[in-house]
């Protein structure tokens, strides 16, 4: 489907294409306003919730402003102090919560509101935030919001459309540095690297060698829940270490789509959540996958199985994990995951408490190579909305 104004479009590497249903209903019954209808200003503002961090932040704000747009750049999650200084001398800055949508609005409302928005983090804009955000009593009424990530579970995807709000994200730009932490996660719940660094830095040493010998990934048959490029990267990078691979993909990954990959494709979820040892996750948070995996399908892994999830939580809930953990009658026992429902400084997890766990603080896009990808694209994507 081609790419329409005011709709809410996901930007892929190539053309923009992905496109609403619900959103293109609201736009034929007139009910969308569109971004490009209203005129842009001579000199639009962007509100950078977040920069690139560390040596990629300059270049991609003085990539913004050669776009024509003046930055206005939060602190709040610059932690160099040099750095902190160079952009409040290039730059007009602010310090807001950013994980609050009410600050977010603030910030629209004592500026005098913003054309656009970027943002790296999954930032809460919801129904009400747009309807904050796009207000015609600022001077700029938010336009669009770019995200240097690809997951856009965080926004009110429908709300951004009615209000004529352009999305842009950047997926599959991360998706070779998810796949490496991924294949670490695996790896550090076969091989006990946590547990066993903690158990030596307490001067433990029987308790460090405690289950030796172990499974490795040349042992284990590895079941990726995905068809997308993260998961696919993640085959790719399996196949060294000997593993084999299964994966179950969308409806339209058929067996001859699998072909194309160095893995085995299952017909059905159960499938593959019984014939695995690692079974990993990769697919988006929408309506259709939230609780995909829950206490019925964990119960499908074979004894001692391990589940890795780099998605989002709400594809797998935590509280079953911990629940399948605890349940003798369940064979999982080991799970890694990168990503919670409660994340950022008010980060609680029922996995905290549970020995069974490897924890990571969603850091698997966050490389050098990565995050400079994503900004690179993200600064395209925000050319192109400002050409057309």
């Amino acid at each position: 489907m081609g790419d329409r104004a005011g709709l809410v479009r996901v930007v892929t590497p190539g053309p923009v294409a992905a496109v609403a249903s619900q959103a293109e209903t609201a736009f034929e019954s007139g009910a969308v306003t569109p971004s490009e209808s209203r005129p842009c200003p001579a000199q639009p503002r962007v509100l950078v919730i977040d920069p690139a961090p560390g040596e990629s932040a300059i270049p991609e704000l003085a990539g913004l402003a050669e776009l024509g747009l003046t930055p206005t750049v939060n602190l709040r999650r610059v932690t160099d102090q040099n750095l902190r200084s160079e952009i409040s001398r290039r730059w007009h800055s602010i310090d807001i919560d950013g994980f609050r949508a009410d600050d977010i609005v603030a910030a629209f409302e004592n500026h005098g509101g913003y054309d656009a928005l970027k943002c790296r983090a999954g930032i809460p804009l919801t129904r009400g935030a747009f309807e904050r955000l796009t207000a015609s009593t600022h001077g700029q009424p938010l336009r669009m919001v770019a995200k240097a990530a690809s997951g856009l579970d965080s926004f009110d995807l429908d709300a951004a459309a009615e209000r004529g709000v352009t999305v842009l994200s950047t997926p599959g730009a991360n998706a070779g540095a998810v796949a490496e932490l991924t294949i670490g996660l695996m790896l550090d719940a076969l091989r006990g690297v946590a547990r066993r660094d903690a158990a030596l830095r307490a001067g433990d040493w029987r308790a460090a060698i405690d289950g030796i010998p172990v499974r490795s990934l040349a042992d284990s048959r590895v079941g990726l829940i995905g068809s997308g490029a993260i998961a696919r990267e993640v085959a790719v990078r399996l196949a060294p270490f000997g593993a084999e691979v299964w994966v179950h993909g969308s409806p339209r990954f058929t067996a001859r789509d699998a072909e194309h990959w160095p893995a085995r494709w299952t017909g059905t979820l159960r499938e593959l959540m019984t014939g695995c040892d690692i079974v990993s996750v990769h697919v988006p948070s929408t309506a259709a996958t939230a609780g995909l995996i829950g206490a019925r399908e964990l119960r499908w892994m074979k004894p001692g199985s391990i589940l890795v999830n780099t998605a989002r939580a709400q594809v797998v809930p935590e509280d079953a994990l911990d629940a399948a953990l605890r349940d003798p009658e369940c064979g999982l026992g080991h799970v890694a995951v990168d990503v919670f429902a409660t994340e950022g400084t008010r980060f609680t997890s029922p996995l905290a408490s549970n020995p069974h766990t490897t924890l990571s603080p969603h850091v698997g896009g966050m490389t050098v190579q990565a995050m400079k990808a994503s900004s690179a694209q993200l600064l395209t994507e925000i050319s192109r909305f400002y050409a057309s």
